[in-house]
């Protein structure tokens, strides 16, 4: 019977430790913020582990349903606890990425706790309902009894009650701003009423539109220089602000100033230019009955500011008893004669929408040879979004086109036909922006399923008579000029229409009325180059015919 007894006793305290180990309280993590880092692990730190924010057998486990899972260890009581992402600087915030207070809960077996992470410390909150914008500095020509508020987008640019700036505690201007639902960002400016008295640069002209996007930060700190109605007074100096330098200028390089003021030294660290809040460079003499000429420099003469040829220029010239603000243009230093004399830079501003990620452009023309992919002419792409490459300066005309190293991936316009050839003179800059109509490759057409183009002919000549025959001849159908299966249709609009099946990659073809003699030409009556389709960039194009061959 004993022996009985101590095995049902055995038993009974098994079944204990087994009911206890699955009725354990499980936290669950089933939301964190979107910018949260993939792949960092969730910590637990409380009362429980001595507020260790990164000890490993803490770590939450993330489980296939996307959720993460701490099953607690029993034993515990009133439980007081945070989650980190490894250390109190990650740790886990609310909303708007303001410190919270600690969760407390009190165990029982066989809960299951869910929880939502709204923030955390080290990053920017992204779905802060709201902002504070922190007005740090207001012109000390601001009149105290005005109001300060904002004009924006979300007020129909017409400050109301709720854009009124108030004091904090601390005597600092704020306003606070509810993000509307589906309202990504606001368009604003900070005025004194409404937008004829709203903010100015130091300079006191108008200033774009600041831009707020909620999320980012639940506090944004704005300063105010001047007022549009209010110009601060500048009379006691004049400044010279340099509004665009070369783009090849390294990086950080001191800029200064010369003059006889400081007997034309080309490196005078008293003659710095600063740089203002904007991020302009600027230098301010005192007011003086002279002209005083000058030259911009980089350290030395030899580095000293030329024309965009290369060539010595004038100096420059100010009145320091009438001028205030001065602004000017370096276009380009003496010791970058490479990028001068002898160089070419041909900036390009847009590429298609396609064009692959890890893409490497280049510049094809008569420079090299027309060689599609040569690396001498590669495009480097640029922090400002745009591409940048140099060609060797020559005398004449040059011509080029856009690829991506071949001629089977050259650039096309919208309709999938080659662009014209572009034509400049060397002589006639030395930066050239191309603006061309660059739409699509040749090798990444966007269609598919459709297999058919209509070709809508959007104007014809005036001497074309009515009920004409207008005829399509392309090497699809052996050039033939009178092919009554390849006839354009009229339309009550005074335009005609044919529609092309698909027929390999591409389709040479012109306009006729019925015959070689009679072939569409330029507006000088002389032979145009075949047009070129490209199938499947787009379902309609529409062309002008100029005039008819006589």
């Amino acid at each position: 019977m004993i022996k009985q007894f101590h095995i049902k006793m055995i038993w009974a305290f098994l079944a204990v430790l087994l009911f206890a180990s699955c009725n354990r309280v499980v936290l669950v993590v089933d939301e964190v913020p979107r910018n949260t880092p993939m792949g960092d692990p969730i910590y637990l730190a409380g009362n429980f582990n001595m507020w260790s924010p990164g000890e490993e057998r803490y770590e939450l486990k993330l489980s296939k349903d996307s959720n993460y899972y701490f099953s607690l260890p029993s034993g515990f009581g009133v439980l007081e606890y945070k989650f980190t992402r490894g250390n109190w600087a990650n740790v886990e915030t609310g909303l708007c990425g303001e410190e919270i207070v600690d969760r407390q809960l009190v165990v029982e077996d066989g809960d299951t706790i869910y929880h939502q992470i709204e923030s955390w410390n080290d990053l920017s909150p992204i779905d802060c309902p709201r902002c504070v914008l922190l007005i740090d500095m207001l012109p000390s020509n601001t009149p105290k009894s005005d109001i300060i508020a904002i004009a924006s987008d979300l007020n129909s640019w017409n400050p109301n009650e709720a854009s009124i700036a108030r004091r904090n505690r601390n005597g600092q201007l704020y306003i606070e701003v509810e993000r509307p639902e589906g309202v990504d960002q606001m368009e604003y400016k900070i005025t004194r009423g409404d937008l004829s008295n709203s903010e100015a640069d130091e300079f006191g002209r108008e200033i774009s539109n600041r831009t707020l996007r909620f999320g980012e930060s639940d506090t944004l700190v704005v300063c105010v220089d001047s007022w549009l109605d209010l110009p601060l007074k500048t009379a006691d100096r004049v400044t010279v602000i340099i509004e665009n330098l070369p783009k090849l200028t390294p990086k950080n390089e001191p800029i200064y100033l010369s003059s006889k003021l400081n007997s034309w030294s080309a490196g005078d660290r008293n003659y710095q230019f600063q740089r203002n809040r904007k991020g302009q460079l600027y230098f301010s003499f005192p007011r003086m009955k002279m002209n005083l000429d000058y030259k911009i420099t980089r350290n030395g003469w030899n580095t000293v500011e030329v024309d965009r040829n290369g060539y010595d220029i004038d100096n420059r010239r100010v009145n320091l008893e009438f001028a205030d603000t001065i602004f000017i243009d370096v276009v380009r230093w003496k010791d970058q004669e490479d990028i001068g004399d002898n160089t070419v830079t041909l900036v390009l501003d847009h590429i298609p929408e396609t064009t692959p990620e890890d893409a490497n452009i280049y510049i094809a023309g008569d420079f090299n040879n027309w060689n599609p992919g040569g690396l001498r002419y590669m495009f480097k792409p640029h922090e400002d979004g745009k591409y940048y490459v140099n060609i060797a300066r020559k005398r004449g005309d040059f011509g080029f086109t856009i690829t991506r190293g071949s001629w089977e991936n050259v650039a096309l316009d919208e309709y999938g036909a080659m662009l014209p050839t572009y034509g400049f003179n060397y002589g006639d800059f030395d930066t050239l922006i191309i603006k061309p109509e660059i739409k699509n490759w040749k090798d990444l057409p966007p269609l598919s399923g459709n297999r058919e183009v209509r070709i809508v002919l959007n104007s014809v000549p005036e001497n074309t008579e009515e009920g004409e025959l207008l005829y399509l001849a392309s090497d699809l159908n052996g050039w033939d000029p009178e092919d009554e299966n390849q006839v354009f249709k009229p339309q009550e609009d005074g335009t005609y229409y044919i529609t092309v099946p698909y027929r390999g990659e591409s389709m040479n073809y012109k306009i006729t009325k019925g015959g070689w003699g009679k072939v569409e030409r330029d507006i000088n009556g002389n032979d145009i180059e075949n047009r070129v389709l490209m199938f499947g960039f787009v379902n309609e194009v529409r062309i002008d015919v100029i005039s008819w061959a006589w």
